[in-house]
C-alpha cells in the first residue's frame, strides 16, 4: 500500500527495517474473508493503520500513459468497463 518493501529502512523507527505481514484487501469488518484472493502483503505499519495510506489517485497522464501501455485485451476490458459504467452504446 505504501510501497516499502521487506527489509526497507522503518520510516516510523530508523532503527529497524519493514517486515511485511499479510493483510486483508477488504477488512474482515466489511464482509472480507481470509480466503487467498482477499489477502495481501503489506508492511507492519499499513496493516496496523500508523501510516493510514492509500495508493493516491493517478493524474490523467499517468492514467491515460498506463492504459496505452496496456495489452490490446486490457484496453478493451477498461472501454468495456466504461461503456458500462457510463452505460454508454458504441456507435459504429
Amino acid at each position: 500500500m505504501c510501497g516499502v518493501a521487506a527489509g526497507d529502512p522503518d520510516p516510523f523507527g530508523t532503527e529497524r527495517t519493514v517486515r511485511l505481514t499479510m493483510g486483508h484487501i477488504i477488512d474482515k469488518s466489511k464482509g472480507g474473508d481470509d480466503s487467498p484472493q482477499n489477502l495481501r502483503a503489506v508492511c507492519t505499519n499499513c496493516n496496523e493503520g500508523l501510516q493510514n495510506t492509500g495508493l493516491p489517485k493517478p493524474d490523467q497522464i499517468h492514467l491515460l500513459a498506463q492504459v496505452r501501455r496496456a495489452t490490446i485485451d486490457d484496453q478493451r476490458a477498461v472501454l468495456n468497463w466504461l461503456l458500462q459504467k457510463f452505460k454508454l452504446k458504441v456507435v459504429e
